[in-house]
This record gives C-alpha cells, sequence and structure tokens, in this order.
C-alpha cells in the first residue's frame, strides 16, 4: 500500500508473543479467507502528529473485502497532542484503504474539552472528511442542556455539530 507523505497509517496487529496477543488465520471456503486479530490497533497521523487511533478486542480480517470487523471499537481523537474526544461502542467495522469507519450498538462518544457525550445506536467516521454522521436518533448531553434529534453530522470532539430532525432541547435546572 502506498501512502500520500502527508498521511501515515500505523496498522499495528500486536501479534507478537511479546505484547500477549494472538493472531491466527481460519479457512473457511477458498474464496473467503480469514485472519482474526486480538488487541487490534489502527492509527492514523498527518506529518508525525497523532489524528486519532481505533483500538478493539478483536479485528476479524476479510483480506479480499478490505474490511474488518471489530468487536468492542473503542476510538480516541486528538488535537494538539492531548485526548479530546473518547468513543466506545459493542460492534464496528474499519474499511483498510479509506480507513473509514461504521460503529453501531450502543455508541457513546465523550468529548473532554467540550464537556458533551453522545449515544447513538449507529455512527460513521470518514477519515478522509474528518466528520462522524448518523441517521439514527441521537442524544446529546451537555450541562447546560440535553439535545434529542434524528440525523446528525459532527466533528470528533463535537465542537461543531448539526442535528437533523432536532425535537427537543432539555434545559437542566440550576442547582440552589
Amino acid at each position: 500500500m502506498i501512502l500520500p507523505p502527508s498521511r501515515s497509517v500505523l496498522v499495528l496487529a500486536l501479534a507478537l508473543i511479546a505484547a500477549g496477543a494472538g493472531c491466527r488465520r481460519i479457512a473457511g471456503n477458498a474464496a473467503t479467507p480469514l485472519q482474526i486479530m486480538e488487541d487490534f490497533t489502527l492509527r492514523q497521523s498527518e506529518r508525525g502528529v497523532l489524528i486519532w487511533d481505533l483500538q478493539a478486542r478483536t479485528a476479524v480480517l476479510h483480506e479480499e473485502m478490505g474490511d474488518a470487523n471489530l468487536s468492542e471499537p473503542r476510538m480516541q481523537f486528538y488535537r494538539g497532542g492531548k485526548v479530546a474526544s473518547k468513543l466506545s461502542a459493542l460492534n464496528g467495522r474499519v474499511l483498510m484503504d479509506t480507513h473509514d469507519v461504521w460503529l453501531s450498538s450502543s455508541v457513546v462518544v465523550d468529548a473532554v474539552e467540550e464537556r458533551a457525550v453522545l449515544q447513538t445506536s449507529t455512527l460513521a467516521y470518514s477519515s478522509k472528511s474528518n466528520l462522524f454522521t448518523t441517521d439514527a436518533e441521537v442524544q446529546i448531553h451537555r450541562p447546560e442542556g440535553d439535545l434529542q434529534g434524528r440525523g446528525m453530522v459532527a466533528k470528533p470532539d463535537l465542537s461543531e455539530l448539526h442535528i437533523f430532525h432536532q425535537r427537543s432541547l432539555v434545559r437542566k435546572k440550576a442547582a440552589g
């Protein structure tokens, strides 16, 4: 795989015995060889600066399809060398050539600097545009109030987000 000089991607299988992880090939039918990786990590950086990292308990690689199914994926997005947001889900899928990620089942994004938490059932991340998108129900929880709606486009740190079909804004009562 040839990568443009401005972007570098490091795929770590962590299959080294010293790391205590495993990698095994499973013979399915002849058309679908599978490789299962434990403690899977994928990182994306630009000019040596880490943009995001993706970790999963296991990744089932489908070589002919160029993707991997992920169990318990977690992502961290960075801004200025610091973690800007953390994401978790029960399931996911990553395309190995574009590094686009689809997440499903109990998706939660915790935006540290924005003090916001996003909850949804499905979420897509485009590596090229650096945006989250979903057509599913979304809830955003912030100290000043909660938003609900259906469909969304947002930056990974939730500093900019647009909720489509917004139905409600629940303001929290001030303490005191």
